[in-house]
């Protein structure tokens, strides 16, 4: 049972991801976020680039795609057009202040730091920055994993997602422009989400990884609690 969700269904809470490119998001939290927005948070996802410089033959389609992904998922979209590969931090933190601004987040979710010999350049350049805002407001924050290369990333909250494995699955697919790279392959997607089920000694189902960096709990979180254990006596 994923308490921290569960526990603030009564609220109307927003949930802000902040990711280098589209499909990004759904790749590590699509299952998460789908389960959030069904128990009544706002799912609002920010884009940082227009995927210009993908590998892929399929050019200028990277936001309707994503449009197509936020359905399932439950998730609207906000997309900016910053350059691949030479963004600054100073943009992305003047983006993200500003998508904040707009929309008040309980919680936002962005990529794992990773050295860049191992990572993405723009998803480190990506968790600097939101780290930094994050940090100076006081904003509960959660990494995801990283697609590939999972070098320094120390998980310690997972989401039992198995209910919308299918959901997960569906919004990756939305990607077709992307459909041609090794971890949007479906084993590729089933064996991380049952790799993170092993880590955590589950011999079933399909779980999606966090690291916690920044998160605070109010009174309301242990009253649900109570409530919800009251059920079962």
């Amino acid at each position: 049972m994923n308490t921290y969700l569960e526990a603030n269904k009564f609220d109307r809470r927003t949930v802000l991801t902040v990711y280098a490119h589209a499909d990004d998001e759904v790749l590590p939290a699509a299952g998460t976020l789908s389960l959030m927005s069904k128990t009544g948070w706002n799912v609002h996802c920010l884009i940082l680039t227009d995927g210009s410089l993908s590998s892929s033959s399929m050019k200028g389609t990277r936001h309707q795609e994503a449009e197509e992904a936020g359905k399932i998922i439950g998730a609207t979209y906000e997309f900016h057009a910053l350059e691949e590969c030479n963004f600054s931090t100073q943009a992305v933190i003047k983006v993200t202040e500003a998508s904040i601004g707009r929309w008040q987040p309980d919680l936002i979710i962005t990529h794992a730091p990773q050295p860049e010999k191992y990572g993405h350049r723009d998803h480190e350049v990506c968790a600097i920055a939101v780290s930094n805002v994050a940090t100076r407001k006081n904003i509960p924050l959660w990494y995801s994993a990283p697609p590939v290369f999972l070098r320094g990333f120390e998980p310690n909250f997972f989401v039992d997602i198995t209910s919308v494995i299918e959901e997960k699955i569906a919004a990756i697919g939305c990607y077709e422009s992307e459909s041609n790279k090794a971890f949007m392959q479906l084993d590729a997607i089933l064996v991380l989400s049952r790799f993170w089920a092993r880590e955590l000694g589950q011999r079933n189902g399909y779980f999606e990884a966090f690291e916690i960096s920044r998160q605070w709990v109010d009174a309301g979180f242990f009253a649900a609690i109570a409530n919800s254990n009251k059920l079962y006596i």
